[in-house]
């Protein structure tokens, strides 16, 4: 085998090699809205974007899929909400939702929300999950409250997060 051979041999492995791993995972479904479904249904999106969604154990109607939540959740951060996925689609493009999961809403976004789990996920998860959000149509959900700074109080019920280390002392 010539010298030529071999490094031509050697740039074809590297080029091969190169290009899958340049490859991003991701889910692979007949449409990509039921990629999307399935991707809201692992990620656990629906237990705080689905009213009703933990208790009833996914079986909740249609039309309150991903529509927010009032119940908020406190934390060191304040209290957040778990907004109406539906609206915000609905306002945003499909280049603009990809880019605010990918980026923590340009650093702005808050807990609970596994922003440093979104920012992993493929570009074209991020899209299956804007276009199967965006099959579900118009919302029909409560308005979700703002969020409440940390040290002001709330007007909604919430889930208080704080993390309560247990007395270990031992008692006489």
């Amino acid at each position: 085998m010539s010298r030529l051979q071999t490094l031509t041999g050697a740039c074809a492995a590297l080029f091969v090699a190169a290009s899958l791993g340049a490859q991003t995972p991701h889910v692979t479904a007949a449409t990509p809205e039921q990629a999307g479904a399935y991707l809201l249904i692992v990620g656990s999106c629906h237990d705080c974007h689905t009213p009703n969604w933990v208790e009833s154990g996914g079986k909740t109607s249609k039309d309150s899929l991903m529509t927010g939540r009032g119940l908020g959740f406190m934390g060191p951060w304040g209290v957040n909400y778990a907004k109406n996925l539906r609206v915000i689609a609905d306002r945003q493009g499909e280049e603009h939702w990809v880019k605010t999961l990918k980026t923590a809403d340009d650093g702005d976004g808050q807990l609970p929300m596994p922003w440093h789990n979104t920012a992993l996920m493929s570009d074209d998860d991020l899209r299956a999950m804007w276009k199967y959000i965006k099959s579900l149509g118009p919302s029909q959900g409560e308005r979700i409250p703002r969020g409440v700074k940390p040290g002001k109080a709330p007007a909604s019920p919430y889930i208080d997060l704080k993390v309560v280390t247990p007395d270990t002392t031992k008692k006489p």
